[in-house]
């Protein structure tokens, strides 16, 4: 019988953990829509760190979707569609800031520019700042 070497390890990405996961504190690249929403709740209210765009625009998109689902099932209008989407909003209002400030934080900007929100053509630079690809001056929000 032939003794073959044993086989390399397996190569893991940048920041995986023992099981060929990627840890919560580093960006999940080209997340899926569930693990990207998976995140977008683990990491509640964790602003340190970064977020892939991936990560970033599923999560957004998900809030987007129920809120308009929310909006087209009790009425956007009706006390009930406001109650719902009022509470809604107030549920994830965290979560999109801290994924909003580590999405930032990969395009190398500190997460304070959010306040631009509270500006008319504050949203518009931010949503330029969220499509911008990641940059090595983020690498200083890395969490150890």
């Amino acid at each position: 019988m032939t003794d073959y070497p044993p086989p390399p390890p397996p190569q893991q990405p940048y920041g995986a953990g023992p099981v060929g996961e990627v840890l919560l504190s580093q960006p999940l690249r080209g997340a899926s829509p569930r693990d990207a929403i998976a995140r977008f709740f683990k990491k509640y209210a964790s602003f340190e760190g970064r977020a892939s765009r991936s990560e970033f625009w599923w999560a957004i998109l998900f809030t987007f979707v129920v809120n308009m689902a929310i909006n087209l099932i009790l009425g956007a209008d009706s006390t009930a569609g406001s109650i719902v989407g009022g509470l809604f909003a107030l549920a994830i209002l965290v979560p999109q800031l801290s994924v909003g400030a580590r999405r930032l934080h990969d395009t190398g900007r500190s997460g304070w520019w959010q306040l631009l929100y509270l500006t008319c053509v504050g949203v518009i630079v931010l949503i330029v700042f969220w499509a911008l690809p990641e940059n090595a001056e983020g690498d200083k929000y890395n969490v150890a």
